[in-house]
Parts: structure tokens; C-alpha cells; sequence
């Protein structure tokens, strides 16, 4: 009878690993639930630009949730350039804001912003105030991608 329970409760702790286990790899892999509307949480189809071109990394993106311009160097300064234009009037230089919201921390207005994919779907799909879709503004997916991976710099 102890052998039997012993072998159960190894079972048992073995299954609970595996869950474990198997859910962060969806919660690595995805946040995919963060590719929504930041004002009502509905599904955004994420359409392409005329003449935009879907990159690999966006594809992959899109797919895994997997920002694969982190760390990359020269993405990285292709987002901040594309920072320096389009964000820091309202984000300030360090990404901490000004009239728009901080974007560096914990302490996000919208908590779905800790993702790359709810980052990634505000900048795409727009926010309240003068948060507007940069979706609309001509912005290109992969370069809305490259902003990610420089303001993911900016965390201290």
C-alpha cells in the first residue's frame, strides 16, 4: 500500500509538472491574449499597409508573440529613431511620459503594455486621448516592432 502511494503522489507531482511547464511555455511564447484593443479588448486584425510587406520577424511575432528585435542592435536604433519622431513628444526621452503615460515599469496605465504584443497592439491600434492608431498613420508593422524592442531598452 505505501509503495502504491509513493508511486501515485510521484505521478501526481510529475503531472503538475508537466502543466506547469506546458503553460509557461504558452505564457513565453504567447501573451498572444495581448493582441487586443486597449479600450475594449477586442480581437485586432492586424492589416497590412499599401505596398507593406510582411516581414519574417513580424510574421514570427505575430505567430509566437516573440519580439525578435530585442537584443538586436541595429533594429534597436531603427526603433529609436522612429521613438525619437513619433513618441518621445508625448512618452518623454527616457519613456517615463510627459502628457502621454509612462511606458517604463510596472505601473502602466494599460497593464497589457508589460507585453510586447499589448505594446505592439496600442501603437498599432491606439489608445485614449491622443493616443491615436499609428495603424492609420502610414506606420509600418515591422517599424512599430523595432519601437517595442527600443522602449524594452528604456525599462531600468
Amino acid at each position: 500500500m505505501q509503495v502504491r502511494l509513493v508511486a501515485h503522489r510521484r505521478a501526481f507531482f510529475a503531472l503538475g509538472a508537466a502543466l506547469i511547464s506546458l503553460s509557461a511555455a504558452f505564457a513565453v511564447a504567447g501573451d498572444l491574449s495581448d493582441f487586443k484593443n486597449a479600450l475594449d479588448d477586442s480581437p485586432i486584425e492586424f492589416k497590412l499597409q499599401p505596398g507593406e510587406v510582411e516581414t519574417e520577424a513580424v510574421k514570427k511575432f505575430k505567430a509566437t508573440g516573440v519580439n525578435d528585435y530585442r537584443g538586436n542592435a541595429e533594429a534597436i536604433a531603427d526603433g529609436k529613431r522612429l521613438y525619437l519622431v513619433n513618441c518621445i513628444i508625448c512618452h518623454g526621452a527616457d519613456g517615463t511620459g510627459k502628457m502621454g503615460p509612462t511606458l517604463v515599469g510596472k505601473e502602466l496605465v494599460y497593464k497589457q503594455a508589460l507585453t510586447d504584443p499589448g505594446m505592439f497592439s496600442i501603437i498599432y491600434d491606439g489608445a485614449r486621448g491622443a493616443m491615436q492608431p499609428f495603424s492609420i498613420r502610414g506606420m509600418k508593422q515591422d517599424e512599430m516592432l523595432k519601437i517595442v524592442a527600443y522602449v524594452r531598452t528604456l525599462e531600468k
